[in-house]
């Protein structure tokens, strides 16, 4: 396993200082970093138009976030020092909706379980998107379960392929969230013993559905299904994905 850091963060703060909100001149910037290098950099869902991110990238930018992202990837690379795989990670920061570019969970969804945005064979090491949350504080805590989970998730794909079946979307976001530490948005993400249950139960006979509307409400609870337009299935707030720290 070997992991590098794309340095991103203070490019992506620049662009903020270019032209005014919404103008030409600040997209052009924002289209320029993004595929006027050597390469196409997997900027996700970043947007150039936020109204948070400046300060948010500041905020990371006195932390050394970078630097603290390469300490957590060394960490990682000695406990899958047996994966035979290059990642190059990249941090990115995604907005809360109100900029016109972003659904909060369909976004966070799409980060963790959509399809590669950069075809691998356009690059020499895979490419990691580690995506970070303006409403969530840039504590090394977060920092940590962000790039860890990233990571867990990319070598589960390996091993695996990308996610099919409920089954396989719990597998592979336990994998990752508890290599994170359980951190869901940087808090921890914890059932009692009655609704970790109950959650099990109402799963059990969709375990191999690939409906994804289905999926969707599954794992992150009646309350975001019902904003993207989805059926609920009677479910609290990220109940499947606390059921998946659990192994199960």
């Amino acid at each position: 396993m070997r992991l590098t850091i794309h340095p991103i963060l203070r490019e992506l703060r620049a662009v903020y200082d270019v032209g005014e909100l919404y103008s030409v001149e600040r997209f052009r910037a924002y289209t320029t970093l993004a595929s006027g290098g050597p390469e196409l950099l997997p900027l996700g869902d970043f947007s150039p138009m936020g109204r948070r991110q400046p300060e948010y990238l500041d905020a990371l930018l006195a932390v050394d976030a970078e630097g603290l992202a390469t300490e957590y990837a060394h960490e990682i690379e000695t406990e899958l020092e047996d994966v035979q795989a290059e990642f190059r990670l990249i941090l990115v920061v995604a907005d809360q909706p109100g900029n016109g570019w972003t659904q909060r969970w369909l976004t966070d969804a799409a980060w963790r379980f959509g399809p590669e945005k950069v075809p691998q064979q356009t690059s020499e090491h895979r490419w990691v998107t580690v995506q970070l949350w303006t409403h969530a504080s840039p504590t090394p805590a977060y920092l940590r379960s962000q790039v860890r989970g990233a990571v867990r998730r990319a070598v589960w794909r390996i091993r695996y392929g990308p996610p099919v079946t409920l089954a396989d979307h719990l597998a592979q976001e336990g994998a990752a969230l508890r290599s994170g530490g359980g951190l869901f948005a940087g808090e921890p993400l914890s059932l009692e013993q009655g609704e970790l249950s109950y959650t099990r139960q109402v799963l059990a006979p969709l375990l191999g559905s690939d409906h994804w509307p289905t999926i969707f409400a599954a794992l992150y609870g009646d309350e975001a299904a019902r904003e993207v337009g989805f059926p609920p299935l009677g479910l609290s707030a990220l109940a499947g994905l606390g059921l998946a720290t659990w192994g199960d």
